[in-house]
């Protein structure tokens, strides 16, 4: 997962240690300092902090979810899978839904490393594209007019004429960029999120540095249960758009 560079997060660290040293009391002082550390790849080091964090504030989910990371990848499957459980009790009890839902993630986690739980199937990602040679102009043109008319259907609520418009297009022209995002957002729309991601994914392939399509892929992630797999997503969403305003 793409992560702030290492001296940042170090340099975070020391001045959450500054901070603490004043006021020991500060909870979302010692969060961040768990999870600075855990981004340090330091998951070990990062429980402590969450432990303080959750004893001054114990309905603080984010601190509950982070040390149940943490302890997953320290190896304590065990305590991993107690402390997700409590916090998906909070995050209920407190309707912090979104982070609810990224504690069960972990949570199945810890349960399949304790021989619980089978792996969830993830999408398959297609095979990357082999090199697509230009497509004769008439032909693409031809390809551009149904996903016009694919996108009309989209825009009028018919996702399903709007897919098989999309794939038609996609039939004559397969590296048409603007027709795979159609896809994807068709198939986000009528549910199909495995298709949706396979589109996605495929859009990225052939559009690496566009940032809207890692963000797209990023909230089907989100929607799918993924949230490690978003979180990256995104992060190469931010990563890309800064880089092009450092170049406007």
């Amino acid at each position: 997962m793409a992560r702030p560079d290492a001296r940042v997060l170090a340099a975070r660290v020391e001045q959450l240690r500054a901070i603490l040293a004043r006021d020991a009391d500060d909870a979302t002082a010692w969060f961040g300092l768990g999870r600075a550390l855990f981004e340090l790849d330091r998951p070990e080091e990062a429980v402590e902090p969450l432990r303080r964090a959750i004893a001054l504030d114990p309905d603080y989910t984010a601190a509950q979810r982070d040390l149940g990371r943490s302890l997953l990848e320290s190896g304590a499957a065990r305590e991993a899978a107690d402390v997700l459980r409590e916090a998906l009790e909070i995050a209920q009890r407190t309707g912090d839904l979104q982070t609810g839902r990224e504690v069960e993630v972990f949570l199945q986690r810890a349960r399949q490393a304790l021989g619980e739980e089978r792996p969830v199937q993830k999408p398959a990602r297609p095979a990357r594209a082999a090199h697509i040679g230009p497509v004769d102009p008439e032909a693409s043109a031809a390809a551009r007019r149904i996903y016009k008319s694919g996108f009309e259907h989209f825009i009028a609520g018919r996702c399903d004429e709007a897919v098989a418009l999309y794939e038609r297009a996609l039939e004559i022209d397969p590296g048409l960029a603007i027709a795979w995002n159609g896809l994807s957002l068709a198939q986000r729309q009528r549910g199909d999120l495995d298709a949706g991601i396979r589109a996605a994914q495929r859009l990225i392939e052939l559009e690496p540095d566009d940032p809207l399509s890692h963000t797209n892929l990023s909230i089907l992630y989100v929607k799918k249960g993924m949230i490690p797999e978003a979180e990256e997503e995104r992060a190469l969403a931010m990563q890309l758009q800064l880089r092009a305003q450092r170049g406007a």
